[in-house]
């Protein structure tokens, strides 16, 4: 990932719309520390998280309503981190601010082609912030794979505690303690709302999990393998927790999706791809451990012998990575490589394995 020379360097003034937990975590100190940034105004629901992080931070603009901070005209663009990703974005790209948006870029396909539709009509870019794929790591593994000849099974596996186990031991996070009760039911409920338009007459919680852990291995396995020709098989059970697909890469390719919400501290998220004399596994370290490298394990027959060796290909940082990518898209006017055409390609993913599931259980 290049960085830009003193002399050509110009800071994106950046406006950040939600304080909450991933913010807290992981944006909000990338993006201070990065010399390309500026962060000029913090928009939460929350007064207490504003002051604390405004003064944290050194950002005197604070508003409780996003529409606000919009508003801002020294805001070039936005990194939205809230709930609701849709209306943000739309208004964003109506305003003419550039989008930075959290994963997964909304619950459903219809609010991503209108948040595609506003990004297009007001020529604003946009980028979603699937991490993973700026992983210095997965994209040495992914050309590897690429190039694997007698591809045969590719296993994308997210099975652990969804971070809510392990985060207090390694960050302490500040809650919106002064926000009603009330108020956050009805952010609840649109959200749920959403889901359902996916899930129709069964449970939202059925999507929940897949929508957001699943849209992590959705994406690097798009990006490493490109469109499933279908979906041959979904199960979900454990009220959602626990999810099992099969996609299908042609006659010769199956790809087993696995999505597991469990109480296990420690985070097992890997992609192998398997092939007649090569196996190529990258395992993804826990996302909130700063500079944790993702490892490559090549087993390989080599002259009648079994060969393993193991690859660090770098300490860098993938969340870093991509707040530079999205610098670079802005300021040199290029296209994201998750860009909204990617982040609506993900949605349909997401939705055509849910409705696979919900076609088996109701014939």
């Amino acid at each position: 990932m290049r960085r830009y020379g003193e002399e050509k360097m110009r800071k994106l003034k950046v406006g950040v719309i939600g304080c909450g937990q991933v913010a807290q975590i992981v944006w909000l100190p990338y993006v201070h520390e990065l010399d390309e940034y500026d962060i000029i105004a913090f928009s939460d629901i929350s007064n207490k998280l504003l002051d604390y992080y405004g003064n944290l931070y050194g950002v005197k603009k604070c508003y409780m309503d996003w529409h606000d901070l919009l508003r801002d005209e020294e805001v070039e663009a936005v990194i939205v981190l809230n709930s609701n990703h849709t209306e943000v974005c739309i208004e964003a790209a109506k305003a003419k601010k550039h989008i930075l948006v959290e994963k997964p870029l909304c619950e459903n396909i219809d609010q991503a082609k209108e948040i595609e539709k506003a990004v297009l009509e007001n020529h604003v870019i946009l980028m979603v912030g699937e991490m993973k794929r700026y992983d210095s790591g997965y994209r040495y593994a992914r050309e590897l794979i690429q190039n694997m000849k007698g591809l045969r099974m590719i296993r994308a596996r997210d099975v652990c505690d969804g971070l809510a186990a392990s985060q207090p031991e390694i960050y302490e996070s500040r809650r919106r303690t002064d926000v009603k009760q009330c108020i956050k039911d009805e952010i609840n409920q649109n959200f749920y709302s959403n889901l359902k338009k996916v899930t129709g007459n069964l449970s939202e919680d059925l999507y929940f999990r897949l929508l957001l852990a699943g849209v992590h291995d959705i994406d690097i396995l798009r990006s490493a393998f490109g469109e499933p020709a279908g979906i041959s098989y979904c199960d979900i059970w454990d009220s959602g927790n626990m999810l099992i697909a099969e996609l299908d890469y042609g006659e010769q390719v199956k790809a087993i999706l696995e999505v597991g919400y469990t109480n296990q501290k420690w985070f097992d998220e890997e992609l192998t791809a398997y092939g007649l004399d090569q196996t190529i596994t990258v395992k993804f370290p826990h996302p909130y451990i700063r500079n944790c490298p993702t490892l490559i394990k090549i087993t390989e027959n080599q002259d009648g012998r079994i060969e393993e060796r193991e690859i660090t290909v770098s300490f860098d940082e993938a969340f870093r990575n991509e707040l530079l990518h999205f610098y670079e898209c802005v300021v040199e006017n290029k296209t994201p490589d998750t860009n909204i055409e990617e982040g609506k390609k993900d949605m349909q993913l997401l939705n055509d394995i849910f409705q696979c599931y919900a076609r088996r259980i109701q014939c």
